[in-house]
């Protein structure tokens, strides 16, 4: 793991550079006790632990040494993180000053008591064999709306399949691209099952049930039940490398912008290849120990978050979705968080994580949905899990279908241009076609707004558009050639793919 161990040095350097220290009201700094016996995973000598932050630079602390916090809570006034962490690690931050007083491995317990495959019963999961197996089982029954498609290996030879829900799954179509992933954190399972059963509830009930039916028909669905195979078969949070926090491991804008798969985790790697090649609008990563609709950014470019606010130019948009997911699943309402939802640095930053690198450079409108408060739940649990989902997933799809759509086209062939479409009252903030059709879509919440399309050799159009609450409003633009020297001829245009400050 060496080029993991440098890779942790020049982003905490990174990360050290951007942030001061300062001090957190009510926050106390007694004593930390030593803890339980460590508890690592078999083979590792990762285990969990807990660490009282009395300050603003003990949370600095944490993150200038790339500790992997699991989630932080407030207990009597003081804020408590959860790490993961090996003894290298506890001896550094005992040199900093803080104690790392190990916990009980609840995921290793749950790994032990359900699996997968290490015991039998309605409890245990689905090894990961009986889901591909299972995932095979629905494109064999619809074999013309489903598709399973790998995006490559894992770390240890596991394919990572998607299962692609289309009326016409092998054709580019007007529609918008729509993901749900799960299990990018391997002990984290819930989402893994909510998202099968999502595709089985979509295929079983296609031409039957009406609105079932306009979803498959009107976008492009694409379901990942295992982003981390790996950990799946292992039960552990991280991939098997031996062990590294994929969602810790993405390009981010703050410390480490730099959109490449260079110096990644083969299956942060095969994510990010798979990105470009499509045009999602809407997405979301599925994860488990705490309750919450968590949305961008995660992350913050100055020292204190709270203090030095920043807020995505669709902030209203990523909270109005997140309210209405949160707002259709009682476990989210319950789960201690104001309606149901927070901003990722609102609760405690991260950098690297899957949702602000695809909101960043891909434009994709993608949160993190925390939806069961144990990592793993018994798997007899899940019908009522799914209960909880079932209509917030569906929701968070429609709004997909939202907001302004339409098609860019050559004004003299009416062929479909790679093209860029930027809202002038959020900043320019852009999204491309898809140049197969020319369709794009942009999620907005109702009022009136300038659509601006912009190709390569072609004039510049700008549109006033009114969008209305419950449907998308059309617009489209067919572009006038540019006739300037070195525009006479097509050549290719590369899309815009990175925005940001």
């Amino acid at each position: 793991m060496s080029h993991h161990l440098a890779k942790r040095v020049v982003l905490g350097l990174c990360v050290l550079a951007l942030l001061a220290s300062g001090g957190w009201p009510g926050a106390v700094a007694g004593a930390q006790g030593q803890g339980a016996t460590p508890d690592p995973f078999p083979g590792t000598d990762l285990y969990p632990a807990e660490v009282t932050l009395a300050s603003d630079a003990d949370w600095q602390t944490l993150i200038d040494l790339r500790i992997d916090v699991d989630g932080v809570r407030t207990v009597s006034g003081a804020r408590i993180a959860t790490v993961w962490i090996v003894p290298a690690e506890a001896e550094r931050l005992a040199q900093a000053g803080l104690t790392a007083r190990p916990i009980p491995n609840e995921s290793l317990a749950a790994f032990r008591n359900y699996g997968p495959g290490t015991v039998t019963g309605p409890q245990a999961w689905p090894t990961y064999a009986q889901y591909v197996a299972r995932m095979q089982a629905i494109v064999n029954a619809y074999p013309s709306i489903a598709r399973m498609v790998s995006i490559g290996l894992s770390g240890e030879g596991r394919e990572i399949w998607f299962l692609k829900i289309s009326d016409n799954p092998d054709v580019a179509e007007d529609e918008p691209e729509v993901k749900y992933t799960a299990a990018i954190h391997g002990d984290e399972t819930t989402g893994t099952e909510m998202t099968v059963r999502l595709a089985e509830l979509l295929t079983g009930n296609y031409g039957t049930d009406p609105t079932l039916t306009a979803l498959v028909d009107g976008m492009e669905i694409w379901l990942c039940p295992m982003s981390n195979p790996d950990g799946y078969v292992h039960g552990w949070r991280g991939n098997a490398d031996p062990y590294v926090d994929l969602n810790r491991d993405f390009p981010d804008q703050w410390v480490d912008p730099n959109n490449t798969t260079t110096g990644r985790e083969i299956e942060t790697a095969r994510f990010m290849t798979f990105a470009p090649q499509h045009h999602f609008v809407m997405g979301a990563n599925y994860h488990g120990g705490a309750q919450v609709a968590n949305y961008p950014f995660d992350g913050c470019p100055a020292a204190n978050c709270n203090a030095n606010p920043v807020w995505p130019p669709d902030v209203n948009v990523f909270y109005q979705y997140s309210l209405g997911y949160a707002a259709r699943n009682p476990d989210l309402l319950a789960g201690g968080f104001t309606n149901g939802v927070t901003m990722g640095w609102e609760w405690y930053d991260i950098y690297g994580g899957m949702q602000d690198w695809a909101y960043h450079w891909y434009y994709e409108h993608h949160i993190t949905l925390e939806i069961s408060d144990t990592k793993k739940p018994s798997f007899d649990t899940m019908g009522t899990f799914w209960d909880h989902n079932r209509d917030a997933m569906l929701w968070w799809f429609e709004r997909a279908l939202m907001g302004a759509r339409g098609l860019v086209t050559d004004s003299a062939t009416g062929a479909p241009l790679d093209a860029t479409i930027t809202v002038a009252e959020l900043d320019n903030t852009p999204v491309v076609t898809d140049p197969a059709v020319g369709d794009y879509h942009r999620l907005l919440l109702p009022g009136d707004y300038t659509l601006n399309a912009t190709a390569e050799c072609y004039i510049a159009q700008s549109a006033p558009v009114t969008v209305i609450s419950g449907t998308a409003t059309i617009q489209n633009f067919a572009l006038v050639r540019e006739t300037t020297p070195g525009c006479v001829e097509y050549h290719v245009y590369v899309p815009l793919q990175q925005w940001g400050p």
